[in-house]
């Protein structure tokens, strides 16, 4: 998984999974597994009841991978992978994007935050649209403002996956606001990340918040991103490239994404930028009016 430049946190899950969910099984061939399959649907049947449909999946798919690759290399194995007599669990993709005239309140919420950092990481994970982990693991070496992109160099998909994010004036506005406070208050850490910490990596590792506290981060503000470049008018195939999503259709393979990002690309993504601060746009003498319009932190 290494090789293939999967991240950390994909492998450490396949490592929960194994080492956790199937310990009891750690020692004992594949090969048994895949002769009595029925022994894989009683785990995934035990997971599921201990510890919940979703991780359930997941632990199978985790398997599945396992499988194949051990195939590949040993093919006295069954042939039929043993995770394909599971019932899978329903899935749904949780629907908790905010709308336009939901993000003006959030952004109060946000702007409450006594720490300056995470308040500049999550409205620039809203800006972008960016998977959490991504936007942590940025290097200050990624940010190119003359050129007014970030570079995301091992996103979801490994290091093939690496693309450009385009900047609109409030993001801009957001990481310069963010490297003028890490310089202060990590002068070591700030000079490698863009969300520098005193952690063992040295940037922002856990960005979640209490709801009572900030009612939506993390991927929530990733589903905000797609709900409000709708809203803003921008084409699904445009929200695709933001994204760096696969890109639907044969004929959408011919589109040199690079050739759109510093003009096509940046002015679809200051429209979404425009659309999320339009809940405070007309509150020019507010205080988060004035703290998004400004390259300075708000004093306290």
């Amino acid at each position: 998984m290494k090789r293939k430049g999967r991240n950390a946190r994909t492998i450490e899950n396949y490592r929960d999974h194994m080492e956790r969910l199937f310990e009891d099984w750690l020692d004992n061939p594949l090969a048994r597994l895949g002769r009595q399959r029925d022994l894989v649907v009683e785990r995934h049947d035990k997971i599921t009841e201990e510890n919940g449909p979703y991780l359930a999946n997941g632990a199978m798919r985790s398997l599945r991978a396992v499988y194949n690759h051990a195939r590949k290399s040993n093919t006295d194995l069954p042939p039929v992978n043993p995770v394909t007599s599971i019932d899978w669990n329903k899935e749904h993709r949780r629907k908790t994007g905010m709308g336009a005239n939901d993000v003006g309140g959030w952004l109060e919420q946000l702007y409450a935050l006594p720490n300056p950092l995470r308040r500049e990481f999550h409205l620039l994970t809203l800006l972008s649209g960016s998977r959490p982990t991504a936007l942590k693991n940025v290097g200050i070496e990624h940010i190119d403002l003359r050129q007014r992109l970030v570079h995301i160099p091992r996103p979801k998909g490994g290091e093939e996956k690496a693309f450009d994010i385009p900047l609109s004036r409030p993001m801009i506005r957001c990481i310069i606001r963010a490297i003028r406070f890490a310089r202060m208050a990590y002068p070591v850490q700030s000079k490698y990340w863009l969300f520098p910490a005193d952690s063992e990596t040295g940037h922002l590792a856990e960005h979640k918040e209490e709801r009572k506290v900030l009612s939506k981060w993390g991927n929530d503000l990733r589903q905000s991103y797609r709900t409000l470049a709708q809203a803003a008018g921008v084409a699904e195939l445009d929200i695709h490239l933001l994204m760096n999503h696969s890109l639907p259709g044969v004929n959408a393979g011919y589109i040199t994404r690079d050739r759109l990002l510093r003009d096509h690309l940046r002015t679809q993504q200051q429209r979404i930028s425009d659309v999320a601060a339009g809940g405070v746009g007309k509150k020019h003498g507010s205080p988060v009016s004035s703290w998004l319009r400004s390259t300075n932190q708000p004093r306290a």
